[in-house]
């Protein structure tokens, strides 16, 4: 015998007072039924709005972090640029001073740009031929 006779077997009919309750009933778990998935539609709305809410948030600081990171590189860029060029002017100044110790350049920057002579020497100007 197979399942299907044997679940039939097992069926009694209902009494017609309780199958009249039943389809009495009917209307009112339609209403139910209704007002669950009504429920259940507007709680799942909510969830959606909060959850867009949310991610936008998210959405905004992440933005908003990066865009600060990209002010903090572009600043970190020129001032490390400015740090090279000062080192580099600092280096020379460096030099200059050691520079400036010795009589011999002393003597030599005396002669360029002020014209310094020792007594008896003669200085000749002689044409550049950059012209």
């Amino acid at each position: 015998m197979s399942t299907y006779n044997r679940r039939q077997l097992n069926k009694q009919r209902v009494h017609p007072e309780i199958q009249q309750i039943i389809r009495n009933s009917e209307p009112a778990n339609m209403q139910a039924k209704r007002h669950y998935q009504k429920a259940h539609a507007n709680r799942e709305k909510r969830i959606l709005f909060f959850g867009a809410i949310f991610a936008t948030i998210f959405a905004v600081q992440l933005l908003i972090s990066q865009v600060k990171l990209h002010a903090a590189n572009a600043t970190l860029t020129t001032t490390q640029s400015r740090l090279i060029a000062v080192k580099k002017a600092n280096s020379e100044l460096k030099a200059d001073q050691k520079r400036l110790n010795d009589p011999t350049y002393l003597q030599q920057i005396l002669r360029d740009k002020y014209g310094y002579t020792k007594s008896g020497e003669i200085v000749y100007n002689l044409p550049s031929d950059h012209n």
